[in-house]
């Protein structure tokens, strides 16, 4: 036990570094790095705007730059965003447990929307709920998260139900294809053959063996939720880490970008080393 914890400690570490140093490197890449929108700001002496040039090329070396990094991190230094001139730490702190309440609200309705409308239409199987189900999961499957953004903006409805309601056809669609798998077992269709009801036979053949694989698309769920949230937050001007996460884009902040992917890596690897154990768990109680 203790020798899977660690080596699940050593993958976290090792993702979240690699992860981090890539979106260095790639918004090192990107055109423009090495100018500052500071620098447009005539109010600004020559001075202060060759510091900011010189600031600007510190972060040019990206090795460098990393390994500072990583020595002020074992410190528990964040450092501090260059384009909002604050403590790294104090803006996570403000805006991270924003994304994260956000994040609970669409993964809980999102999951609950899947699974309900899943195994209402596979329990009953009647064809207006089974229209009703892919009609709503094939429109927003499709939908992109930035215009479902903007029509909830418009009408005033909460930024996270729109990450909810993208979430949800991944869900509906992963758990409708493993309950109809179970439904075609033997033993399944031995139990409708003796009579036993729709309700029971769901709940007592067909579920138990579905429950297990479907908590293997928790840490994808997160994943995906995240990837729908953070644009939401940028269009619906919500004060989350998607927010930041454009800030630090725009103004190549690397030092706010390099600590908000590892947050975000830290929360997706977590959710996926959680999912499979449980998954791992559970197939182990049920054989």
């Amino acid at each position: 036990m203790l020798r899977l914890i660690f080596w699940a400690a050593l993958r976290l570490v090792a993702v979240m570094l690699l992860a981090s140093f890539a979106g260095a490197l790639l918004m090192r890449a990107a055109p423009g790095f090495s100018s500052d929108d500071q620098e447009l700001n005539s109010g600004l002496s020559a001075a202060s705007i060759e510091a900011i040039r010189q600031a600007r090329l510190a972060d040019a070396n990206i090795p460098v730059f990393y390994a500072h990094y990583i020595a002020a991190l074992m410190r528990g230094d964040l450092g501090t965003s260059r384009s909002l001139n604050q403590p790294v730490k104090q803006l996570l702190k403000e805006r991270l447990p924003v994304t994260l309440m956000n994040l609970a609200f669409a993964l809980a309705v999102g999951w609950l929307m899947g699974l309900a409308l899943a195994l209402a239409a596979r329990t009953w199987n009647l064809r207006p709920l089974r229209f009703l189900a892919e009609g709503l999961s094939g429109t927003f499957i499709s939908t992109p998260a930035a215009a479902l953004a903007l029509v909830f903006l418009v009408f005033r409805l909460p930024p996270a139900l729109a990450a909810a309601l993208l979430i949800f056809p991944k869900i509906y669609r992963y758990s409708d294809n493993l309950l109809q798998q179970s439904s075609d077992l033997p033993h399944v269709l031995a139990a409708r053959a003796r009579g036993a009801g729709p309700v029971r036979v769901m709940a007592w053949h067909v579920a138990p063996i579905a429950f297990p694989q479907v908590i293997a698309l928790v840490g994808v769920s997160i994943s995906i939720a995240i990837g729908v949230l953070l644009p939401i937050e940028v269009v619906s001007d919500v004060a989350g880490i998607g927010q930041l996460a454009w800030q630090s884009s725009q103004s190549r902040d690397l030092p706010l970008l390099v600590n908000l992917t590892m947050v975000v890596k830290f929360v997706t690897v977590c959710a996926t080393l959680i999912s499979d154990a449980a998954q791992r768990g559970l197939m182990r109680r049920a054989a």
